[in-house]
């Protein structure tokens, strides 16, 4: 049996998309953005060091990369996302199976290295959280009960991708953990929540025969309910930090990316067509990006 990849009939299943689709790039806002507003907080408080910026972005983004190839690697071995993988390599334009493995785990290892430097230069607290980012990143997908299959896929993100990795980016520059940074943190929890929603609503009759998520559990009608409220609390979210004074008012520049929302949430009307639905993922991710960059550069302003 070969050990480098899912062996069936003697044959080795390569990506048929490019390594690029592999890290899923428009999903990386998810911590971008995140990091962007908490270093911006932290540099309204005091100067900031841009190495210790730069290390937590890079070490970040390797994680969030790592646990997007881990999930194409364990959907597969799950029998999921079939149509991604061939036999034939002249078709392919991605890394046969295990290659997929083998370069999430050198990406986590390089990111264990830079947290440790990351410790060393400001708070021995990150090892620990670090270390749980990386066992949640992986299990969201692996083993035999994966987070994402027994519905937690939208509260790993909600946790990780919001608080966590807002505070964090706050904290290694020095800064003692405050309830505003938690409250800041909330919005960027909402929308990948609502991203990862998305996406299960849009394979929720895929989904049926393999996993259990949130939207399956639901079902569609009132995943999409959530989906609203997930949307609409973003918003309200940070008016609320603006007339709290938490955040400058510039930060309303985020109501920019209302259309972007508006599209989404249209995706998913009671008669919207499958093509449309299909696309909603495509306007999550659009959205988040909007929504993050226009919040960071309210916060920067």
């Amino acid at each position: 049996m070969l050990s480098s990849a899912i062996n069936r009939k003697q044959e080795i299943y390569y990506y048929r998309a490019s390594w690029l689709q592999l890290f899923r790039p428009m999903t990386l806002t998810g911590t971008i953005t995140p990091i962007l507003v908490g270093t911006g907080i932290a540099a309204m408080h005091e100067s900031i060091r841009f190495s210790v910026f730069l290390a937590m972005l890079i070490a970040s983004l390797l994680i969030q990369s790592a646990t997007n190839l881990f999930n194409d690697y364990y959907d597969f071995q799950h029998g999921q996302d079939k149509a991604k993988w061939t036999t034939d390599q002249s078709s392919a334009s991605g890394p046969p199976h295990a290659a997929v493995l083998y370069t999430a785990i050198l990406m986590i290892s390089a990111a264990v290295l830079i947290g440790a430097w990351l410790a060393y230069q400001s708070s021995i607290w990150i090892i620990p959280v670090g270390i749980a980012s990386i066992i949640f990143g992986y299990l969201y997908s692996a083993g035999p009960r994966p987070l994402c299959s027994i519905g937690l896929g939208e509260t790993v993100a909600f946790t990780f991708l919001g608080p966590i990795v807002t505070i964090l980016s706050y904290v290694v520059q020095g800064n003692e953990l405050r309830l505003d940074i938690l409250a800041i943190s909330l919005p960027f929890a909402l929308i990948i929540a609502s991203m990862i929603l998305t996406n299960n609503i849009r394979d929720i009759e895929k989904d049926h025969a393999f996993r259990h998520t949130l939207a399956t559990t639901l079902g569609r009608f009132r995943a999409v309910n959530l989906l609203t409220v997930l949307l609409t609390l973003s918003y309200i979210t940070v008016i609320g930090l603006v007339v709290s004074n938490v955040v400058p008012w510039s930060a309303t520049l985020v109501l920019l990316a209302l259309p972007l929302a508006f599209r989404l949430r249209w995706s998913f009307r009671k008669k919207a067509k499958r093509a449309e639905e299909l696309a909603g993922m495509k306007w999550a991710a659009w959205h988040h990006w909007a929504f993050g960059l226009l919040f960071a550069i309210g916060v920067w302003l």
